[in-house]
């Protein structure tokens, strides 16, 4: 890997300043670790970084190899991982067999710490943060994306563990939220400080980190919002029963939610459009606060042929079932709880459901 160019941290504390998207009387987060960010562009590929340098932090810009190794470094644990670009991405299924064992958690948003410590207590990764879950299927439904300052972090383990899982036979699903779409559609009203100090540093607008020329801009378009594993039904937010389920299947719920991601709404359009709009997968938050009957939810399922949808989204005070048990929601404060040294997914294995913890201990939902 050949270095191409570094930027001063002065240079970088004086460009942020001028950013309008920094909010400084609500984030104090700034300049720091991140990366990489790889564009593909005329034939080549560009890693662009922020890495640590003695006490300070320096921007790079390297152009790099198909098969270089790339290295995450994580300031927040002092921890880093590596990983290749895989050699292709296509689109992935929406429908699979049950697996004898999953992990189930959404909504981390850039909380790299409590992820780790779930993953870790889950079995699914050792402290190098290589995968350890054989064929265990981990299934993440969304919003890994704004409030925490570890997305890249994030999303870069995420990428790599799915490429290390199958070649054990077992799978991670990583499934579209919200801030996925609206940081794809850059509606970047809740991304972090840092992010905009990051990118004014490496002279590459944190727009154009998720365009379909970047290695997690094609990643994240390969990506379901619904999915059906066994017979369960996974989503991040949930479906209205206004939604038209009983006239589309999953495949295409899920292109036409993918051909949305680069597509130009009018002001208001995008609310009302029936797959990203507020009845949709990736909003819907009625389920979850029960303003529908068991009726209207038990014909959504059987519009999917399903006994259950799991759903994040709308933060409950613990993971617990709704509708006669029709209904999982498993989205916390994941930050609250890792910063209180705790944090809780569910878990599936032969045929039940659990929560986990992180010490590993289960209790059965």
């Amino acid at each position: 890997m050949q270095q191409a160019q570094y930027f001063s941290l002065l240079e970088v504390i004086q460009s942020s300043l001028s950013l309008n998207n920094v909010r400084s009387d609500e984030d104090s987060s700034g300049f720091s670790s991140d990366g990489p960010v790889v564009i593909h562009e005329d034939g080549n590929i560009i890693s662009y970084s922020v890495r640590p340098d003695q006490n300070s932090f320096k921007a790079y810009r390297d152009q790099i190899k198909a098969e270089d190794v790339l290295t995450c470094y994580v300031d927040k644990s002092g921890q880093q991982f590596s990983f290749k670009l895989k050699e292709s991405i296509s689109i992935e299924p929406d429908v699979y067999d049950l697996p004898d064992k999953m992990l189930i958690v959404s909504d981390i948003e850039g909380n790299f710490t409590g992820f780790k410590m779930i993953l870790t207590a889950a079995g699914v990764v050792n402290n190098e943060l290589d995968w350890t879950f054989g064929n265990g299927h981990v299934v993440l439904p969304g919003d890994f994306f704004d409030r925490g300052i570890n997305v890249t972090e994030c999303l870069w383990l995420i990428y790599k563990l799915e490429t290390e899982a199958e070649r054990q036979g077992g799978k991670v699903h990583f499934i579209l939220g919200n801030h996925e779409l609206m940081n794809l559609k850059n509606d970047l009203r809740y991304v972090r400080a840092k992010y905009f100090a990051n990118a004014d540093s490496l002279k590459l607008d944190y727009k154009n980190w998720y365009e379909e020329n970047s290695e997690l801009g094609k990643w994240l378009r390969s990506k379901n919002s619904i999915e059906k594993i066994g017979d369960f039904l996974f989503m991040h937010a949930g479906l209205s029963k206004d939604f038209p389920g009983d006239s589309l299947s999953l495949t295409e719920i899920n292109n036409n939610i993918r051909a949305s991601i680069d597509k130009t709404f009018n002001k208001g359009e995008a609310s009302k459009d029936i797959f990203i709009g507020s009845n949709g997968p990736l909003w819907y938050r009625g389920i979850v606060k029960e303003t529908e009957t068991q009726e209207e939810v038990e014909k959504t399922l059987t519009a999917f042929n399903a006994s259950k949808m799991i759903l994040g989204h709308t933060i409950v005070d613990q993971i617990k079932y709704l509708y006669n048990n029709r209904v999982i929601a498993i989205d916390l404060d994941h930050q609250e709880n890792a910063d209180k040294g705790v944090m809780y997914a569910l878990w599936y294995e032969n045929g039940d459901f659990f929560i986990i913890d992180n010490n590993g201990s289960k209790n059965e939902l």
